[in-house]
C-alpha cells in the first residue's frame, strides 16, 4: 500500500490558483503506481475540492463517510468537498474519470439570483450533490452527456478547455437546481453522523501535526470530549484500524520519507517520527517495510 498513512486530509493542489480544475484519468491496466494487490485503490482521504467520479469500465468500491457502494459501468459519483471517501477497484480490469473543481471558483462579488439561489446555498453547505447517479435516475442522459463532454474537453487540453469546463460546471450547477436533484443537507449536518465524522477529522489533524510528539489515547479522547473506547470504536469504523497503529504506521511513512531524502542517522531520524526507542522504531519499521531501515534507505537510492 502506498502511502495510505501520508496524510487523510489530502495537500495535494488541484488545478492551479488560476484554474482551480483539474481532470484525472485512472486506467488500472496501465498505471502501476496506483495498484494494491492488482486493483485500484486510493485511501480514505479528504479535501477542500468537490470530485465527479465517471465510471468508464469495471466496478469500483466507494466508501464515502460510513457507508459503502459498488460503483459500476456508466454510473455518476458526486462528491462534495470535505467529504471522507476511499476507492478501491473490484479486479484487475477498471477505467474511471475524475473531475475536481474548486467551489469557491463560482463565487460572484454580484450576488445574483443565480448566486443566491444555487451557488450560495451550496457553498454554505445547506444543499449538495446526490451521491450517486445510475442511469435510471431523473436527468441522467443530461448529466452524463454534459460529463462526457468535460471530459473531453480536459483531455484535449486545449488553450481554452478549462473555460469551457467553467461554462459547463455552471450549467451543471443548473441542471441539478432545474431537475431538483441537489439534497438538503442543513438536518443532516446537525446529525451524530455528521459529529463523529468532524471528531475523526480533527483527530487525524492532530495525529498530522503532533506525531513528533507523544501522544496517547487518553489525549484523542480529550481533544474530541469523549472517551477513549469511543475513539477506538471511531477510528476502527472509519479507518478500519486502531489510532495507535495508525499513529505508528503514519511516523513509519514520515520516517519512511527522511531516510531516503537525508543522510541523518536511524537514531535521529527515530526520533524525530516521534519514536523515542531506536531499537522499536526498527523493529516496527521492519514489519511495516519488511525490511530495516537501512535497508530501505540503500534499497531506494538503487531504484
Amino acid at each position: 500500500m502506498k502511502n495510505d498513512y501520508l496524510q487523510l486530509k489530502e495537500k495535494a493542489v488541484h488545478g492551479t490558483p488560476e484554474k482551480p480544475i483539474q481532470y484525472l484519468y485512472f486506467d488500472s491496466r496501465n498505471d502501476p503506481l496506483v495498484l494494491v494487490n492488482d486493483s485500484f485503490f486510493v485511501a480514505r482521504h479528504w479535501h477542500p475540492e468537490c470530485e465527479i467520479l465517471y465510471v468508464e469500465k469495471g466496478e469500483l468500491y466507494l466508501e464515502h463517510n460510513f457507508d459503502t457502494i459498488l460503483l459500476r459501468e456508466n454510473d455518476i459519483c458526486m462528491i462534495d468537498a470535505e467529504e471522507l471517501h476511499q476507492l478501491q477497484g473490484v479486479g484487475p480490469d477498471t477505467i474511471h474519470h475524475a473531475i475536481i473543481f474548486d467551489p469557491k471558483l463560482f463565487q460572484a462579488s454580484l450576488a445574483d439570483a443565480f448566486d443566491t439561489d444555487i451557488i450560495a446555498p451550496y457553498l454554505q453547505k445547506k444543499i449538495g450533490f446526490p451521491l450517486l447517479i445510475k442511469e435510471d435516475r431523473l436527468g441522467y442522459s443530461l448529466i452524463h452527456d454534459l460529463i462526457l463532454n468535460m471530459i473531453r474537453v480536459m483531455h484535449k487540453n486545449t488553450p481554452y478547455a478549462y473555460y469551457e469546463v467553467k461554462l459547463a460546471l455552471y450549467t451543471l450547477f443548473l441542471n441539478f437546481y432545474e431537475l431538483n436533484l441537489f439534497i438538503e443537507k442543513e438536518s443532516r449536518q446537525l446529525g451524530e453522523e455528521y459529529e463523529s465524522i468532524e471528531k475523526y477529522k480533527s483527530m487525524i489533524l492532530y495525529i498530522e501535526e503532533h506525531y513528533q510528539e507523544e501522544i496517547r489515547l487518553s489525549d484523542l479522547a480529550n481533544l474530541i470530549s469523549s472517551n477513549q473506547s469511543y475513539v477506538n470504536m471511531l477510528f476502527k469504523r472509519l479507518h478500519h484500524d486502531s489510532p495507535i497503529h495508525y499513529l505508528i504506521q503514519y511516523r513509519i511513512e514520515k520516517a519512511a520519507q527522511l531516510l531516503k531524502e537525508t543522510d541523518r542517522s536511524v537514531l535521529d531520524v527515530g526520533l524525530e517520527c516521534g519514536f523515542q526507542n531506536v531499537s522499536y522504531f526498527i523493529r516496527q519499521f521492519k514489519e511495516a517495510k519488511g525490511m530495516t531501515p537501512l535497508k530501505y534507505r540503500k534499497n531506494s537510492r538503487l531504484s
